[in-house]
């Protein structure tokens, strides 16, 4: 899944922006959602066919013998922190894969923006700090430790927790735009629109992705009465379980009732959040890119 997720982002990365605009204090510039100093230095490398003449080093052309130019990049002085919720509802159904497909595109869309990226798994004991940095090299890293760590949560495994959730603020660098992927339910599945305790959201551009398939936020139509299969997280088991149109009406009912809860936390804060309800990259994709384009 993760080739297929970069390969689909290769030419349309998402296009990241953090809520406020940056301005600068001389007069003439105009508003980004950016700051830095515009473009910086990159490297040189060797002129190609259709390269802008402009931009051929004159000196590094003499003392090399060969016609060099400068590469330039965009300075984006902005990081994006994506915490991952590893809990154990998180691995039902198809929710790991979830997981994986929508970290998968903010990180690359970051690097490939020339931001700042990091990440951290999060689970009821505490976080698993993944590092924070730039570069194509770090971004590599950082997908492989995602992706088993979204593994683990898949087959039911035990990730190494080396930190309690009290020291995480000391991980975020403050007015990052902070991403936390997570079904926002408790171990009794009771909604949770927070985040770990020792986080203060005002310090952060915030942006909560809500993970929920069918049978969470609404219930499946069923016509006649079926046996369905019902993973339990807790021991890891399935176990069938009967259910007739009168029980599916009312687990539908309560299901949507509890997704109303959790989108008005975050409502009554003033926080625009983000709904993914399956695993599909092009779906992920334009759910986010929307986001991000009417933001």
């Amino acid at each position: 899944m993760r080739n297929e997720v970069l390969h689909y982002l290769g030419r349309r990365p998402i296009p990241i922006t953090p809520k406020r605009l940056a301005t600068s204090q001389f007069s003439g510039d105009w508003a980004s959602p950016y700051i830095g100093k515009g473009m910086d230095f990159r490297s040189h490398r060797s002129f190609e066919l259709g390269d802008d003449p402009r931009s051929v080093n004159i000196p590094m052309s003499i003392r090399t013998g060969k016609r060099m130019v400068v590469e330039r990049v965009a300075t984006r002085d902005i990081s994006i922190f994506v915490l991952i919720d590893c809990s154990t509802s998180m691995g039902v159904r198809h929710k790991a894969d979830i997981l994986l497909v929508i970290s998968l595109m903010l990180l690359y869309s970051g690097v490939s923006m020339e931001m700042r990226i990091g990440a951290a798994l999060i689970t009821e004991q505490g976080y698993q700090g993944l590092g924070i940095g730039m570069g194509h090299r770090h971004a590599l890293r950082l997908f492989d430790q995602v992706e088993r760590g979204c593994a683990s949560v898949r087959q039911g495994r035990n990730l190494p927790i080396a930190s309690s959730n009290q020291g995480l603020s000391r991980l975020l660098p403050n007015g990052c735009i902070l991403f936390y992927i997570s079904d926002f339910l408790n171990q009794d599945g009771f909604p949770q629109s927070s985040l770990p305790s020792s986080l203060n959201v005002k310090r952060y551009d915030y942006i909560p992705i809500i993970v929920q398939d069918e049978f969470e936020y609404s219930f499946p139509h069923i016509t006649n009465s079926t046996m369905i299969e019902i993973h339990d997280p807790e021991i890891n088991t399935v176990n069938p379980v009967w259910f007739g149109t009168t029980e599916r009406k009312l687990i539908k009912r309560l299901h949507k009732k509890r997704f109303k809860e959790i989108n008005q936390l975050f409502i009554d804060r003033g926080i625009n959040f983000i709904h993914v309800p399956k695993p599909d990259i092009e779906q992920v994709h334009d759910i986010l890119t929307n986001f991000f384009i009417h933001r």
